[in-house]
């Protein structure tokens, strides 16, 4: 079993509301954040707990025994919320948005640069796209534009990219991590470069811009009034969307938000746990009673 560093815990631990009854964590294979607030709150009747791959549920489910109890375990995105919230509402949400250190050291779901492995990168396997579907039969324009809006890279080195991956495939389809990488280096992508293009093939992969955005969407919702959400995000182009999004929120009237910027990871924190580097975390609560 791969160890975990639940990121950011003191800082969510101190945002979860003393007297909440109904919490949802979105990303429930991160289990800590969980567990901890389970220990900390005993005012909580029910926690849902989602997570889109059933290998790390079945695993948290056996973590969090002594829970069982207040705990529903749901194998669904988090973009289904609201169908298992529809005769209540959450007085607190929590979404970790960094990916399960796990997925990165299986190296047969082909997460990792480092390993030679099938390109796939999906969480959930049941998903009938994987990253070698991206790769083999996106067109030139659609995977510039998944090198453009993902990876965050130039119009121009986003088509150079796609260019070399269409112009190889011709000939071979491009199965593996280790033959994706080759292709890579030959523009001048190395280690650090080329770790952002397998993040952005990951995030289209799994969809992950497009659920949030819906997720953003239906918090209004989903959430009690006088209650919190907090989201951990990871990647610049996520915390843009949550920034904007709490900040129209907040302008609406509908919502309040609880720490006017986002708080990073503290320096000691980013000395244990380097993936904790670029963890922003946004809180916003909601104080509009709808009708």
């Amino acid at each position: 079993m791969i160890k975990h560093f639940p990121v950011m815990l003191n800082e969510v631990l101190e945002s979860v509301p003393t007297n909440c009854k109904i919490i949802v964590d979105w990303t429930l294979g991160h289990w800590w954040h969980s567990k901890a607030i389970l220990e900390k709150i005993f005012s909580i009747k029910k926690l849902l707990g989602f997570d889109l791959d059933p290998n790390i549920l079945e695993d948290t489910k056996d973590r969090l025994k002594e829970f069982w109890n207040k705990i529903e375990f749901i194998w669904s995105s988090y973009v289904n919320v609201p169908k298992f919230l529809w005769k209540q509402k959450a007085d607190f949400i929590l979404l970790d948005l960094g990916v399960n250190m796990e997925h990165f050291k299986d190296w047969k779901r082909g997460f990792s640069l480092n390993y030679d492995s099938q390109l796939d990168m999906r969480f959930d396997n049941k998903n009938w796209k994987s990253a070698y579907d991206i790769i083999n039969n996106y067109s030139e324009k659609e995977l510039t534009k998944v090198f453009v809006d993902y990876a965050e890279f130039s119009i121009l080195k986003a088509e150079e990219i796609a260019k070399i991956i269409v112009t190889k495939r011709r000939n071979k389809k491009i199965e593996s991590t280790f033959e994706l990488k080759a292709l890579l280096n030959q523009v001048g992508l190395w280690q650090k470069a080329s770790t952002v293009i397998f993040q952005a093939i990951r995030i289209e992969t799994n969809k992950e811009i497009d659920n949030l955005k819906m997720l953003l969407d239906n918090l209004p919702t989903i959430l009690s009034e006088w209650w919190r959400c907090g989201i951990i995000t990871f990647h610049s182009l996520e915390d843009r969307i949550v920034k904007n999004y709490f900040k129209d929120l907040s302008k609406s009237g509908l919502f309040e938000l609880v720490y006017k910027k986002a708080i990073p990871a503290t320096y000691q924190e980013v000395l244990k746990n380097r993936a904790s580097r670029s963890a922003k975390y946004r809180v916003i609560e909601k104080t509009f009673i709808q009708n």
